[in-house]
This record gives structure tokens, sequence and C-alpha cells, in this order.
């Protein structure tokens, strides 16, 4: 394929603008089902997608905040792939730039989602619309998602993830520098308890200080249970890991404290599920600090990603982006996308997209706009190819 001319360079450049110019701010669950940030911009990609004749199903997850599920309604193929991006975006509160700018400057585009993930957004609908004007059909039947609540746990994908979608695999949109990737790790939160026995704190001696017992904890995370991650490293995304991100303990300063808590961030490898994580951890403590009480409370999991490398779908994916981006293996990546809730369902996924994810949810979140031309090729080649084989099988 040749490179974007300069009239479809102009063309993504622009739909980038205008999503970012949309707010889709979901800072939180409570926020975002009342205020409803993703309507706004389903109702434009919506539009968008219905113009170059595909048919789109909305799915809601609450009212007023709907995936979107599109295809071309006169495709036959035996296999389909989609591609993906999700609508919503983090919090402006910490920003130093206009968020809903989108200003170009230094060959970059600034404000909040031009990486993470709008960018993404509009090199598939762009990708998609060159197709279709080009007249183009496909060996497999070519869809588009776009989901919301990703920001707040992938709500939106758990939910879309519900339904019968047919599609057997799927281009997660988020800031891969255009790199092919086939992994990821999972989350999983819990609370660590410790108990103690609360007395007068003139006489400590009569009571058990919990968060002594948690200090016990916190020592043999660092010392012992980190370390010993690092056998268990995979060769694209390393150790899992653990991070300690919240303690709270006792009631007052004169008193001594009966319980405290720790709120533990552990990420996860292919392969390890949360239960298995828990079992193992506490075993450990508690076979390290035997004289203490220890008890977790799950608050949060996420499913690691990972499909296989010599999956048709990824041996495809690379081999038509290597001419680009020079990728021939596949990467992996530490941080979460819906790719686990849409994996979890039985799609094969890929995650690929424009920019760096050191620059989301930043102060100064932009885009190099090269990234976004490149993005945009690489899915049109992926269309091209896709004219004469099945990238799916």
């Amino acid at each position: 394929m040749s490179q974007l001319t300069a009239a479809q360079k102009d063309h993504v450049r622009e739909l980038l603008q205008k999503l970012v110019r949309i707010n889709s701010v979901n800072e939180n669950d409570e926020q975002g089902d009342r205020d409803c940030p993703e309507r706004e911009i389903a109702n434009v990609v919506e539009a968008f997608l219905i113009d170059i004749g595909m048919s789109v199903r909305r799915y809601p997850m609450a009212p007023g905040r709907d995936n979107l599920v599109a295809h071309w309604p006169d495709q036959t193929g035996s296999k389909s792939f989609a591609y993906q991006a999700h609508m919503d975006t983090v919090t402006v509160s910490n920003m130093t730039i206009d968020p809903f700018s989108a200003n170009i400057e230094d060959g970059k585009m600034w404000g909040r989602g031009t990486c993470d993930t709008k960018g993404s957004m509009a090199s598939w609908l762009t990708a998609l619309k060159i197709a279709k004007d080009a007249g183009w059909s496909f060996v497999d039947n070519v869809c588009f998602v776009a989901t919301c609540a990703e920001e707040t746990g992938t709500r939106g994908a758990y939910s879309l993830a519900k339904h019968n979608l047919d599609i057997d695999a799927i281009c997660i949109g988020e800031p891969t520098n255009c790199q092919v990737v086939t992994c990821h790790k999972g989350t999983y939160w819990t609370q660590l308890h410790t108990e103690g026995k609360s007395c007068h704190a003139s006489m400590p001696e009569k009571g058990h200080n919990a968060i002594h017992a948690m200090s016990k904890a916190i020592q043999f995370i660092e010392n012992t249970y980190i370390p010993s991650l690092d056998k268990l490293a995979h060769p694209l995304l390393g150790p899992p890991t653990l991070s300690v991100g919240k303690i709270e303990g006792g009631i007052a300063t004169n008193i001594v404290p009966a319980s405290c808590t720790a709120n533990l961030d552990f990420r996860i490898l292919p392969g390890q599920s949360p239960q298995d994580v828990n079992q193992q951890f506490l075993a450990s403590l508690r076979s390290a600090v035997p004289n203490e009480t220890f008890s977790t409370t799950d608050i949060h999991a996420q499913t690691p990603v990972e499909t296989p490398a010599d999956h048709p779908w990824v041996r495809n994916l690379i081999a038509s982006a290597s001419p680009i981006n020079d990728q021939t293996q596949p990467a992996g990546v530490t941080y979460y996308t819906d790719a686990g809730a849409l994996g979890e369902a039985g799609i094969n996924c890929i995650v690929f997209g424009p920019g760096s994810i050191a620059q989301a949810h930043t102060a100064t979140e932009f885009l190099d706009l090269d990234q976004l031309y490149q993005a945009t090729e690489i899915a049109l080649n992926w269309l091209n190819n896709a004219q004469s084989q099945s990238l799916v099988s």
C-alpha cells in the first residue's frame, strides 16, 4: 500500500480534532452514569458509520451509555474481525493545557483523548471510509466496535461481552506506538486485613496493635514477596507485580488499634488467576508471620490477555504491518484494556494503536501526528490484504 494522500491525512486529522473537542470525561461510575459522557460521541460515530453504509446496533450498558457494534449488511464471510476503540476519557482536572482544543503544534495534536484513545478511533474510521469509497470487499466480515466506560474498570466491554457478537477477532485501539500487542497483564485488587485488640494507649501491653501487625506484612511484601516474583517472569510482560496503594487503621491517637487494612494491587500474568494468587500470597504471609491474623476481601479483578503468537490473526496482522512499522515479533504491554473482557468472551484480541502510553492520562496529553498517519496506513493495509485472504483463519 502507498502512503496516505494529503487529503486522507487531512481527513483523519480533522476527524480526530472533532472527536477530541467532544467532552467524554468519565471520572467514576457515579459521575458517568449521571452525565452519560459517551452519548454525544456515540451519536457522532454512529452517524459516520451509517454514512459509509454500515448498520449500527446499540447495546446499552446503562441508560444513556451505549456500546456500538457496526457491520456492512451485505457481507457473507464465515469469519469476522473488528476494529475497536473506547469513547470515554479520564478526568481533565489535572490538565495544564486546554483539554478540548485539539490544537496542533510541533507536529502533535494536544488534548484529552488524543492518545487514549480517540487517535485509534479516528484511524479506524478513516481506514474504513477509504476502503468503502474505493469499493473494496473482504473475505472476512469487517466490523467496528465502540465501547463506553473503559476508564472505570472496562465496564462497557464487560457488558458488551455478555452478548453474542459473532466476532472472531478484534483489534483493541490503544496507544502501542503502532506495534501489534498480543498480551497484557490482568489486575487483581484485594484488601488485606490485620486483627488486633484495642486498649488504652497508656497500657499498650494490654492490647494487640493491628497497625504493628500490618507493618510486619508490609516488610514481608517488600523484602520477600516482591523479589520472589522475578522467577515468574513472562517473556513479553516481565514478572507479575504487587503494590501497596492505601493503608488505614486506628480510630484515635490514644487507642491501640484493633484493625488495619491495606489495599493491594496485583498485576497478574496470563495463566494466573486471582484466586490462586490470593491463596499463594496468604499462605506465604502466614508462614512468614505466624503470630498474626491475616485475611483478605476482594475488591476488583480483570482478566489477563494472551493471544498465541502463531494464531493466524496475529501472524497476518504482523505480516501486514511489518512493511510500515518494521515489526517482526509480537509485543506485550503492562497496562489493562478492553481486551480482557472481550478475550474472556472467546474473541481473539490484539492491542494496537497510535501514540505512547506515557502520554495517556497526563496533564499535557498529545498524539504525534506521524503516529496517527502510520496507524491509519497499517489499518488500511490490513483491509487491503483482507480483500484476498482471511485475516482470521
